[in-house]
């Protein structure tokens, strides 16, 4: 018999059966666990590749709007919804704003500016507030859901994954999924997603240091232009309008001005002033600022800067302004203009056309408002100079007429008292009368001293006139030519005309570069892709043709390109958008005819013998800017033409020009638009290309006669080297 053991043991035992449908049940265990395990990598992988072509997009472009783009397309693909975007805060307003937001139906991103979300009645703000992410599945549920979005967008948000951005000191913004298709949102996601933020916080980071830099380097350059144009002229209210206008455009302004202080009157005047519609500067002489009950009024007397963006709220706001100009400020920036001495004004921008001013805007017009200061004192102390020279010379006039009255008045009284004594003195020795001598030796030593008198006044005129430097070295020349003729029979001569030649050469001493020869063809193919360069570098659209036949020139290099670099380039930026620049070179009688046509605006008649003389900008003054070269109506300070004149008279080629002002610019001060197709006056291209323009033509001579340069920088040149026609 079995003991009680071995009963329990063959009860218990399984059967076969039972242990192959265990063995199924284990295969298919581990079966799902490899089937989780081989999901879980794949989601992984999928995941790896979401943030390498994130990180592929950071390296790809510097783009801020791009590249999110890029980021929020990933998200929308990787967590499978119907929108995402990235909210950004705005310090001036204290709300969430959207950067950049894609949705499906793309409904969201025409509305984005109007929809903000408040940092204490959002889901987002409490994410940006505390910090951390939020998962919200059912929106309906949750009360800091912000219904009113959805109620001005019509976008239904159901199911939120939000998740803070970071940067290495603050929290900028939220990265914002919505509406997950097919499901909920999980701690997967979430991860993901909070992945992602960090290369969007990034990138956002990255791109806002990138714009600091560029909008610092920006105002460097506006701030050395405008020290630039400082030394270009001592015309006022040309300078104030480069230093406003360049102002204008490095803070996006819509307005700007100098406030200068009425001593007499007692309040602030507009000594500049620009804005875009011309409106201010029309109405300038009766927006006229009191110092008390104004801003700028509390800038000038304190020395304090005043950054407004709501003026309304500022109880110093002087409102009449706006009721008498009708030009509404939304903000502005006012700078104390301090010379060494006092503060003389304030220099104003009004109106950012985007956004709000920021300190770093009141920084760079703190530092140009000390150009400003000086210009003005300085123009205060030319006009104190000029007007000192004037008396001067009325004075000196006084003199000259004086000295001429005495010297003529003198000249015909001492001849007849010379003659009348003489007379006098013969006829009392004639009759013996000798009690007189004593009496008539006194009188004639006196007329003598008259008469030294008179000589010396005359002394004195006739040395103030003296010869002009080019007569006399004009004459010293065609002696020294003669003197060569000479010099091969007379040793004597040839020393002579050595030592002039050294005086000449030591007084006038120039720059005496070697010539090369030049093959004009090969030049010019360097040539337009210098031009072109420089050109795209500006985004112009002017078409640039050039056709230049083979011909070889005898001259240094740097000058043929500064000559014909400088006529393009002067060309180009005299010619709107779609216009047309053509380049021609051409052989005829021995010589090379480098011309340039433009169709641009054209040189008004009254220019037109001026812009060769240099320091002479045709723009008019409300106009003139300096912008970068190759820009539209750039300006200048207008040597480039003088510097050219100057070779050719050095290197003995020769210049002229022709020019048509465009009819439709009546008037100086009227705003050129830049493009054609932006003029009101033209319906097509070919309408512009007809009004105006310029051609200038540069004749060089052609080979080794061509290229020989003048045996003396003294030598006379042609009466009329420019032979301009007009």
């Amino acid at each position: 018999m079995e003991s009680p053991a071995q009963e329990n043991a063959s009860a218990t035992k399984p059967t076969y059966e039972e242990l192959e449908r265990r063995v199924r049940e284990l295969e298919k265990i581990a079966g799902d666990l490899i089937d989780n395990a081989l999901d879980m990598e794949d989601q992984e992988l999928y995941d790896l590749s979401i943030l390498c072509n994130i990180s592929q997009a950071l390296a790809s472009t510097i783009d801020l709007d791009e590249l999110l783009v890029i980021i929020i397309d990933e998200v929308n693909k990787a967590l499978l919804t119907e929108g995402a975007g990235v909210l950004l805060y705005d310090e001036n307003r204290g709300d969430l704003y959207w950067k950049k937001v894609r949705d499906a139906r793309h409904v969201l991103a025409p509305q984005s500016e109007d929809l903000r979300l408040p940092l204490d009645a959002s889901i987002a703000g409490w994410v940006f507030r505390n910090n951390k992410p939020a998962r919200v599945n059912d929106t309906s549920k949750d009360p800091r859901y912000y219904a009113e979005m959805t109620k001005k967008s019509g976008f239904q948000i159901r199911k939120v994954l939000q998740v803070p951005l970071n940067t290495r000191d603050r929290t900028i913004g939220v990265l914002m999924a919505m509406n997950k298709i097919g499901g909920d949102f999980t701690d997967q996601d979430e991860a993901l997603l909070s992945s992602m933020a960090g290369a969007v916080a990034l990138a956002i980071d990255n791109a806002t240091i990138y714009k600091k830099l560029k909008k610092s380097r920006d105002d460097l350059e506006m701030l050395y232009r405008a020290s630039m144009a400082l030394g270009t002229t001592m015309d006022l209210d040309h300078l104030l309008s480069v230093v406003i206008n360049e102002l204008r455009t490095a803070l996006d302004a819509e307005a700007g001005g100098v406030l200068l202080f009425d001593e007499q009157v007692g309040d602030l005047y507009w000594r500049a002033i620009q804005d875009q519609n011309q409106l201010l500067h029309r109405q300038s002489a009766e927006l006229r600022i009191p110092l008390e009950n104004s801003i700028s009024g509390r800038v000038f007397s304190t020395g304090e800067p005043a950054l407004v963006n709501d003026p309304m709220r500022d109880p110093k706001f002087f409102k009449p302004f706006q009721d008498r100009s009708g030009f509404t400020i939304r903000n502005e920036i006012i700078v104390p203009l301090n010379t060494r001495e006092k503060t003389i004004g304030c220099l104003v921008v009004i109106n950012k056309r985007e956004g709000q001013f920021s300190q770093e805007d009141v920084q760079v017009l703190s530092s140009l408002a000390g150009v400003v200061a000086l210009s003005v004192e300085n123009a205060a102390f030319f006009e104190e100079m000029l007007k000192s020279y004037r008396e001067l010379e009325n004075l000196n006039r006084v003199k000259s007429k004086i000295l001429n009255h005495l010297s003529h008045e003198l000249r015909t009284p001492l001849a007849i008292l010379r003659g009348s004594l003489a007379t006098m003195e013969r006829k009392l020795a004639d009759m013996g009368i000798k009690e007189f001598d004593r009496v008539i030796s006194r009188m004639n030593r006196h007329v003598e001293s008259l008469n030294r008198l008179e000589s010396q006044v005359e002394s004195i005129l006739m040395t103030g006139y003296s010869w002009e430097k080019r007569y006399i070295t004009g004459f010293l020349q065609v002696a020294l030519d003669l003197m060569e003729v000479q010099a091969e029979r007379t040793p004597e001569i040839e020393h002579a005309a050595t030592i002039i030649r050294k005086w000449l050469e030591k007084t006038f001493p120039t720059r005496k570069d070697e010539p090369e020869e030049i093959e004009m063809k090969d030049f010019s193919e360097s040539l337009f892709q210098y031009i072109k360069s420089k050109a795209d570098e500006q985004n112009r659209k002017v078409k640039l043709e050039f056709d230049m036949d083979p011909g070889e020139l005898l001259i240094p290099r740097h000058v043929l390109h500064a000559v014909t670099e400088g006529i393009i380039r002067n060309a180009i930026e005299a010619t709107p958008d779609n216009g047309l620049v053509r380049v021609t070179g051409k052989v005829k009688n021995h010589s090379y005819v480098f011309t340039v046509t433009d169709t641009g605006i054209g040189i008004p008649d009254k220019d037109k013998e001026l812009i060769f003389e240099g320091f002479y900008p045709v723009q008019d003054t409300d106009n003139y800017s300096s912008r970068r070269p190759y820009s539209f109506n750039a300006g200048g300070k207008g040597i480039d033409l003088l510097r050219i004149r100057m070779f050719s008279e050095l290197y003995g080629f020769k210049l002229s020009f022709k020019s048509q002002r465009c009819p439709y610019l009546v008037e100086e001060s009227l705003n050129l638009p830049g493009d054609i197709a932006n003029c009101p006056h033209c319906k097509s291209p070919d309408d512009c290309l007809v009004k105006g323009g310029s051609e200038f033509v540069v004749v060089f001579p052609l080979g080794i006669e061509g290229g020989k340069l003048p045996k003396s920088p003294l030598e006379p040149a042609p009466k009329n080297p420019h032979e301009m026609t007009m």
